[in-house]
């Protein structure tokens, strides 16, 4: 990253500019899906503390609240998860806007452009985050094996698939091309579901495809090969996910913010100091094959808003028309 973009990013002071632009909020509802996989029902924890409706992207991301469940995070905290899983992105606002639940699991992307919109959300912490390395990180620009794409500049002018338009996607490519020197414009990008791609890529109907875990393990077993990592290349330790609460409820409930908040930072600490232990449960709490989940990179989580990581993706945001409102980012996230 630039110099001058980071200097340009720090004089923000923290007014972000942000709006939808052209993106419609029902353009929004395909939401940029964390990981894939098939939606699982509705989970409950055991514990007797107040009920908290959260709505979380099916798999690794619903599988971490459903660890900090299992080893009580939550029952310590005097709360009571009912977990309904979602395809995430910008898909859970309207259900958190209506009150049938209390808190959504989305992306930093769809976030600001809901609060761009004058949508009353706000982020309370962060969920799923890059890795500090590139080769730890659970997202990655594949090819094919034979494919003549070797360098990230050799993607200029070629197809490319993602698993949702105008979303993290275009934010992280478009990052990773221009810091190049290579007119992001001139990439063609194709949507389809993350299942999807690495048979797609291998039969040539894209050129390459952004895939996460554990659709960049799948591929590599199959002879898919990397070219860049976008979320670290972007910033080491991006920050993708949030969670969101309506301002009324933060506003209203602020001990059950700060009750959720400490149960998303005790699992985060849990996850930290023992990843094979989040691995060996993962196949009993998500649908992930045993040597799949042994095998894969993890994201990483952190239990805090990491500002620095908001305000680098609102700048590309801005670089590439999705924003174009202000917002007061002190009031748009309270943890």
């Amino acid at each position: 990253m630039s110099e001058q973009r980071a200097g340009g990013r720090r004089r923000g002071a923290w007014r972000l500019r942000l709006t939808a632009g052209a993106v419609a909020l029902s353009a929004l509802a395909a939401g940029c899906t964390e990981y894939g996989g098939n939606l699982s029902g509705t989970t409950a924890s055991e514990g007797s503390g107040d009920t908290v409706v959260v709505s979380e992207t099916a798999g690794v991301p619903m599988a971490f609240l459903s660890y900090g469940v299992r080893r009580g995070h939550f029952d310590d905290q005097g709360i009571t998860l009912e977990l309904r899983a979602s395809s995430g992105g910008a898909t859970v606002i309207p259900a958190l806007l209506s009150e049938d639940i209390d808190v959504a699991g989305s992306n930093v992307v769809s976030a600001m452009i809901a609060m761009g919109r004058r949508m009353p959300v706000t982020m309370v912490t962060a969920g799923t985050s890059a890795a500090d390395r590139a080769e730890d990180d659970f997202s990655s620009i594949m090819v094919a094996e034979d494919s003549p794409v070797e360098e990230p500049e050799d993607l200029e002018a070629t197809r490319v698939a993602v698993n949702t338009l105008q979303n993290i996607n275009d934010v992280a490519i478009h990052s990773a091309m221009t810091d190049r020197g290579v007119d992001a414009r001139g990439i063609d990008f194709v949507e389809m579901p993350l299942p999807d791609m690495p048979a797609a890529i291998q039969r040539g109907d894209v050129d390459a495809g952004l895939l996460i875990e554990p659709f960049a393990s799948i591929g590599r077993s199959q002879g898919l090969r990397d070219v860049v990592r976008p979320y670290t290349d972007l910033r080491s330790g991006l920050q993708i996910g949030t969670y969101l609460m309506t301002t009324r409820t933060v506003g209203d409930r602020p001990e059950l913010v700060d009750a959720f908040q400490a149960g998303v930072a005790a699992t985060a600490e849990d996850v930290a100091r023992d990843p094979e232990a989040f691995r060996d449960a993962l196949p009993e709490i998500s649908d992930l094959d045993p040597e799949l989940a042994a095998r894969m990179n993890l994201p990483r989580w952190s239990g805090a808003t990491d500002r620095e990581s908001i305000e680098a993706v609102h700048a590309v945001m801005v670089d590439i028309g999705l924003t174009d409102a202000e917002l007061d980012f002190g009031e748009a996230a309270v943890g």
